[in-house]
């Protein structure tokens, strides 16, 4: 998932996908009733726990790329990242003040793909995909919010898409790789 052809790092960047790909699913279970949350819940973690065990196995075996290019250390990731971090605090503390709890799913949605498409345009193209997946997830349950759904729905419906777009997107790197 690196723009530099650095095998290793789209590999770690797999395996980041594959763990929060996994806590996204575990997310959207909890909006769902039984026995599909249990369903969800297991395929979550089995999925994320392939895509991290085979992305790790690769950064084993995958040469090192000369020199540092690791978008993890610069200046510009740090800066997105604590842009993120802040607005997923004061989005989540402004929604539990004016009663819309049920909301900060796909608020947090939205601010993930943000921070993706910010990723898109400072270290690679591809996680515009990523990024887009994630905010189309944040519309698509405030929608199912605004319509009436019940707020598991609006849980259940935004994080099982975001899951889906880390788990596939980290799969893709794997079987690329």
């Amino acid at each position: 998932m690196s723009g530099r052809g650095d095998l290793r790092g789209a590999l770690v960047g797999a395996a980041i996908a594959g763990v929060f790909g996994a806590l996204w699913a575990l997310w959207g279970a909890s909006g769902l009733a039984a026995p599909a949350s249990t369903i969800v819940r297991v395929a979550g973690i089995v999925l994320g726990l392939a895509v991290v065990v085979e992305a790790l196995r690769g950064v084993r075996t995958a040469p090192r790329s000369g020199g540092d290019g690791s978008m993890f250390r610069t200046p510009r990731y740090r800066l997105i990242v604590l842009g993120e971090v802040i607005a997923l605090v004061v989005g989540g503390v402004v929604l539990g003040r004016v009663g819309l709890p049920q909301y900060v799913c796909p608020w947090v949605a939205l601010v993930v793909g943000a921070h993706f498409l910010a990723f898109g345009r400072a270290f690679w193209r591809g996680f515009y995909l990523i990024g887009l997946a994630f905010v189309g997830a944040a519309l698509v349950g405030t929608v199912v919010g605004l319509v009436g759904g019940a707020p598991g729905a609006v849980i259940a419906t935004t994080a099982l898409i975001s899951s889906a777009s880390l788990l596939v997107a980290g799969g893709r790197t794997v079987v690329r790789a």
